[in-house]
């Protein structure tokens, strides 16, 4: 790893990168529902009401107080809630021998996002919660690890899109993901079918999340897995998936729901061929496994958690070194990422901007004037070459500069006539000895 990764890798891991508090997220309630499952009701500004979620302590949580745990993030499917884990799939059971603390909250039918709401935004803010409330909250509340390499995140059917998603947008946050039965290309009619209509499940108009895909598909592509296969590189991900015929070996077949369930799956499985297709094509390592027969059932559910949970506990055990480099793209103006914070141009639409980072440099490719602050890793220079001009750190170590990729468009990408010349320009940091 480079000198300017292995000082961000440092400040990362000792929490001066750590996100904000989760002072909008508050736990009003706490009810042990056995010696190893809590259920916490959270106030927070992210929905209209007080949401709930379910806390798996590992086994021997309580027996040493100096032990730190690896955090799991189970996201649940459309209208199975935050005590689906609990209730569907045995959570308790299935985690007893897992050394992770597991966390599942709840994603009613909202697709893991925070809603666009025709242009209105505001609550539901799923992305928000998890992002910036939650993971906080859970650091600070049990005696966790903190760091990527110990935090996971997986889901089922929309919890798979949900986890792939957030994983992709937030690669800093992930060192694993895994997507089981998942609904993981909303490019696929059957998913982008479900994402519009499910929205009313949980009492938004048809297409709240994204907006129309005729006017807004630069929303819909800046959230799908598949589209942004790229971040995750340097991530352990697992891509798993049945194919939608009954199995009857693994007990599935003795009730009707089954069946139509096997509708599901094959639906969910051509998304998961999808995706997988896409991160062989970009070169991204990953674990694919399709199961063959089996249906969106508890029975292929369960196989496919215990698997992707031995996979998460061997990685905890032997935990990866972040990457050193990266590289990344996001439809967001305002976004940080590996402690970089950058901000595109405010006359810029909305549009893809890539940012790619390596040793003592870092590329950006977009349109329009855009601000970058460096993470807080340069206290220690009077000076910092930036292009061959000289910056001075702020007094958190950081630096700051502009980027200019030429005259902003305005004209918001995936639109008739949206331009296709996004400029390229690579920044050379070299810090003053």
């Amino acid at each position: 790893m480079s000198a300017v990764f292995s000082l961000i890798a440092a400040a990362i891991v000792s929490g001066y990168l750590a996100g904000a508090a989760a002072a909008d997220a508050v736990v009003t309630n706490d009810v042990a529902k056995s010696a190893r499952l809590h259920e916490l009701t959270v106030d927070t500004d992210a929905f209209t009401e007080p949401t709930k979620l379910h806390v798996f302590l590992p086994t021997g949580y309580d027996d040493d107080p100096d032990r730190r745990w690896p955090v799991t993030y189970s996201l649940a499917g459309v209208q199975n809630n935050y005590d689906s884990f609990a209730k569907v799939l045995r959570g308790e059971s299935l985690t007893a021998d897992y050394p992770s603390i597991v966390v599942s909250p709840d994603g009613n039918s909202g697709w893991w996002s925070d809603w666009y709401n025709f242009g209105e935004g505001g609550a539901p803010k799923y992305e928000t919660f998890v992002i910036d409330q939650l993971i906080p909250l859970i650091d600070a509340r049990y005696r966790t690890e903190g760091d990527r390499a110990h935090r996971a995140i997986m889901g089922i059917s929309m919890g798979g899109y949900g986890s792939m998603s957030l994983a992709a947008r937030h690669p800093d946050l992930f060192g694993s993901a895994a997507t089981m039965s998942g609904a993981v290309d909303s490019n696929l009619p059957l998913i982008s079918a479900s994402l519009s209509l499910t929205s009313t499940f949980d009492g938004g108009r048809i297409n709240a999340v994204n907006g129309n895909w005729l006017t807004q598909a630069v929303r819909w592509h800046g959230k799908n897995p598949t589209d942004l296969a790229s971040n995750l590189r340097g991530m352990d991900v697992q891509v798993r998936t049945a194919n939608g015929n009954i199995n009857t070996s693994i007990g599935e077949g003795d009730t009707i729901d089954d069946y139509v369930s096997c509708v599901v799956e094959a639906g969910v499985y051509q998304g998961s061929v999808s995706f997988n297709a896409k991160l062989d094509s970009l070169g991204v390592d990953h674990l694919w496994k399709d199961y063959g027969a089996g249906c969106h059932t508890r029975e292929n559910f369960t196989r496919e958690l215990l698997a992707t949970m031995a996979v998460f506990e061997g990685n905890f055990a032997n935990p990866a070194p972040d990457p050193a480099t990266f590289d990344y793209k996001t439809i967001e103006s305002d976004f940080d990422i590996w402690g970089w914070s950058i901000k595109a141009d405010l006359r810029r639409a909305v549009e893809f901007m890539r940012v790619w980072g390596g040793e003592n440099t870092l590329t950006l490719k977009g349109s329009g004037t855009t601000s970058v602050i460096s993470p807080p890793i340069y206290g220690d220079y009077d000076l910092v070459n930036v292009n061959g001009v000289g910056v001075a750190p702020d007094a958190d170590g950081r630096i700051h500069f502009n980027v200019n990729l030429g005259s902003p468009h305005w004209i918001q990408a995936y639109t008739l006539f949206a331009p296709s010349d996004y400029r390229t320009i690579t920044v050379n940091i070299e810090p003053q000895t």
